[in-house]
């Protein structure tokens, strides 16, 4: 073996990973940092801010292929927060570091195609994509706004393919997801600072002044930009926690579990405490699906529904109060947990239920009066409509409702499927669906994969859980398009696809008994 080759090898493992991802966040930071106060904030040359990042992301994906994916996700997560301290803005790190991963990605890839194409999955993405451009040359959308409308629906899943592409290995996903729990054990620390002392801790680290308590529920963010999205955050990683203890059986990593499972309740976010809950009943019905002896099942998950009852019994008097201004928001139906004089509907309170009825009987409307295409790109429940205020929202009414109006359209990206549906129609709607539904299917398939170790089965179990939590949040949030999370959810998913189509491909050379090991080492950024 070559000196080389020797330290290759030595480079390949879990602490070198950590330690390479580490140095690079700390570029990342230090990057814009040092570029910001030479660089104006407007005009084009804005973009070289970002685009020092997106370079770093790039190069190293040539290198470490997983650990920029890795980077990237955590970046974009971060980068609202960031760019408060650094000032000018990061927002478009993403937008030019996707493209360049995906070329490098299918470069290494094209000759091996037969192997990755998914014939439903890939098919109904080209379909979904050639009725919405249908769809806004029929409805006479400007080029502008449907170009970028398009983009912006197209960027994570460029993402996800250039992820589909990539060659993960046992030591580099661990690896990440050692990095992911000491990132979130940070998270979760700060926030806890911040319950003590919410003005001290925002004024300490520059961040806007948020403190909107929902009835006797705290409202945590930590270091992140928003309560919802420390929510998702802490739910993301208590879900793989859960993961770790159902397969290894080990209670720390139900411990841990329970810890980050505060996140969603100390955010006071329904859909998080919701997408949590979900989670755990689909992780349930996978492991009653594949586990026969009921004894380790009672065994697994008595402890699980114990303290998950728990919680709700710790945070009952919040939760009541919550549960009865969603009765009232929504359904207009007043409880007994209303204390005579209770406002039932906060002014400060950041989410507004009827702008989110309206958005989903408004996409209706669009996808009925375009028929049989939708309004095109860039025309309803997207951040371009709200940029470029549709026209179809004076149309459908929808202009005086607060949250969707021209002068505060802060709430017209609070839903996902009703803007698939008004921008592209049923046709759309029901192609995108099938992509989703390709991830879903392929999740429930490989997680009856046991024959390559213990840690793959985590990963897969913990996958198929959070694919469960973003359905949730997808039918109150932009989810598969919200830049911070759809990274990290896609960077999960894809991996697992990854893998399968890998190990599938051997089979098909080789053969079953003379498939590769699942930790069979394989070149540096190997596709």
């Amino acid at each position: 073996m070559t000196v080389r080759a020797q330290r290759t090898l030595t480079l390949d493992t879990e602490l070198g990973f950590v330690l390479r991802f580490t140095l690079l966040a700390l570029a990342s930071v230090a990057l814009p940092w040092l570029v910001t106060p030479f660089v104006p904030d407007q005009g084009p040359t804005s973009w070289l801010v970002p685009g020092v990042v997106a370079g770093l992301i790039v190069v190293t994906y040539r290198w470490r292929p997983v650990e920029a994916l890795l980077l990237l996700a955590v970046f974009i997560l971060f980068y609202d927060t960031l760019a408060i301290q650094v000032g000018g803005s990061l927002t478009h790190t993403d937008e030019l570091a996707v493209p360049l991963l995906v070329l490098i990605s299918f470069a290494r890839v094209a000759r091996r195609w037969r192997d990755w194409v998914s014939w439903p999955r890939d098919v109904a993405l080209v379909i979904a994509f050639v009725l919405g451009i249908l769809s806004s040359l029929v409805a006479g959308v400007p080029a502008p706004i449907w170009l970028k409308g398009m983009v912006l629906v197209a960027k994570p899943i460029a993402f996800f393919y250039a992820v589909l592409w990539t060659g993960f290995r046992d030591w580099e996903i661990r690896g990440a997801m050692r990095v992911t729990l000491a990132i979130a054990f940070a998270v979760m620390a700060l926030g806890f600072i911040e319950l003590i002392n919410p003005m001290g801790f925002q004024a300490f680290f520059e961040l806007p002044f948020f403190r909107q308590p929902r009835t006797e529920l705290p409202v945590v963010k930590s270091v992140l930009i928003h309560p919802a999205l420390f929510g998702w955050f802490t739910t993301f990683v208590a879900i793989f926690a859960f993961a770790q203890y159902v397969v290894t059986r080990r209670l720390r990593w139900l411990f841990i579990g329970f810890f980050f499972a505060l996140g969603p309740f100390l955010s006071a976010r329904r859909r998080a405490i919701l997408s949590l809950l979900g989670a755990l009943v689909v992780g349930f019905s996978e492991n009653l699906r594949r586990v026969r002896d009921r004894g380790q099942i009672a065994r697994t998950w008595v402890p699980v529904a114990i303290g998950s009852l728990a919680l709700f019994i710790m945070f009952l008097p919040g939760l009541t109060s919550l549960y009865a201004q969603m009765m009232y928001r929504y359904f207009n139906i007043a409880t007994e947990s209303l204390a005579p004089g209770e406002t039932p509907i906060p002014i400060a309170d950041p989410e507004n239920p009827r702008a989110r009825f309206a958005l989903y009987q408004g996409s209706v409307k669009a996808a009925l009066d375009y028929l049989p295409l939708g309004a095109g790109f860039g025309r309803y429940g997207s951040w371009v409509s709200r940029e470029n205020y549709s026209p179809l929202y004076d149309k459908y009414g929808m202009s005086d409702i607060r949250g969707l109006s021209r002068e505060k359209p802060m709430f017209i990206t609070d839903t996902f499927w009703p803007q698939i549906l008004g921008e592209m129609g049923v046709g759309g709607l029901v192609t995108y669906a099938t992509f989703i539904g390709w991830m879903g299917v392929m999740l429930w398939r490989e997680a009856d994969r046991r024959d390559d170790g213990e840690f793959r089965r985590v990963f897969r179990f913990a996958a198929g859980m959070v694919f469960a939590q973003t359905i949730i949040e997808s039918f109150a949030s932009s989810m598969f398009h919200s830049p911070p999370r759809v990274y990290l959810v896609f960077l999960v998913i894809g991996a697992v696809g990854s893998m399968a189509w890998r190990i599938r491909a051997a089979e098909a050379r080789d053969g079953p008994a003379e498939a590769a090991p699942a930790t069979e080492p394989t070149a540096i950024g190997s596709g």
